[in-house]
């Protein structure tokens, strides 16, 4: 084959990827409008309500006993709950949601602060790198006298910010709901299924956020629930799999019909050229 040959090819190549491209971004869309979108509002407006409540009520949940790294942080309290849709609190494109974020902190009650000591500056280090990590106030100063050595004292307010987000996979279709300091300045996420977005699951969720409930992570799935889901995945690789196959042949088929086109051509101009 010369140059033009390996070039069709190429360009043969690239524009059928081109368009399994531009085939999947059109199912990513409709995936978003028809089966994301709506629970991305389902979401937004169950929480704007909930909260507009707890403002109304004003009776914030004690939390006790939060952290193993600080067993000072006994008397705590939710306060100021804000939602925003993205990470500045700015104007909800109610139209066009890809990131929810509900916000809130925790505030020591009686003293709202406590102090802290480490032992040397690697130790403080490491101290200043969590604390910056979960965004929590604190000061430094030293405490030294001619018996010991110097010690690096922290004053740390009792004011942990909460996260939880909720954002858009476009390419798996999915809500991904990561959590910052709810629980022992744990970092989490769950993987949501859209369906499974329901008056249930945000009645469950909405009670793990207000500390009534501990179970959100716990809850079990059933064999049937399991064997659907393996169905499922099997049923996927499957679709994956002819999808493959079809652009295989595809291009099998294209690459036949080219080489067909260059025998044909080049037996014309032999003829002619034998006729000349």
């Amino acid at each position: 084959m010369g140059i033009l040959d390996d070039l069709r090819d190429e360009v043969s190549q690239k524009q059928v990827a081109l368009q399994d491209e531009e085939r999947l971004n059109e199912q990513r869309k409709h995936n978003y409008q028809v089966l994301i979108l709506p629970k991305m509002q389902q979401l937004f407006s169950y929480f704007k309500e909930l909260i507009e409540y707890l403002n109304v009520i004003e009776s914030p949940e004690e939390i006790t006993h939060y952290s193993h790294r600080y067993p000072q942080l006994n008397d705590l309290y939710q306060q100021k709950f804000r939602l925003s849709s993205d990470k500045h609190g700015g104007h909800v494109n109610y139209d066009k949601l890809t990131e929810i974020y509900l916000r809130y902190i925790y505030l020591g009650r009686e003293k709202t602060y406590f102090m802290y000591e480490v032992e040397n500056k690697l130790d403080a280090n490491k101290e200043k790198d969590f604390l910056y990590d979960h965004k929590i106030p604190f000061d430094i100063e030293r405490n030294s006298n001619s018996h010991k050595e110097s010690k690096i004292v922290f004053r740390i307010t009792k004011k942990i910010p909460v996260v939880f987000r909720f954002s858009v996979d476009y390419k798996k279709s999915q809500i991904i709901l990561q959590m910052q300091n709810h629980e022992n300045f744990e970092r989490r996420k769950q993987i949501i299924d859209p369906d499974k977005i329901d008056e249930p699951y945000l009645d469950k969720l909405a009670r793990y956020i207000l500390k009534k409930d501990d179970d959100f992570f716990h809850i079990g799935i059933d064999d049937a629930s399991k064997e659907m889901i393996r169905i499922k995945i099997d049923i996927e690789k499957q679709k994956r799999a002819d999808e493959l196959k079809a652009v295989t042949l595809f291009k099998q088929q294209h690459e036949r019909q080219e080489k067909e086109k260059t025998k044909l051509s080049y037996k014309l101009k032999t003829f002619f050229g034998k006729k000349s």
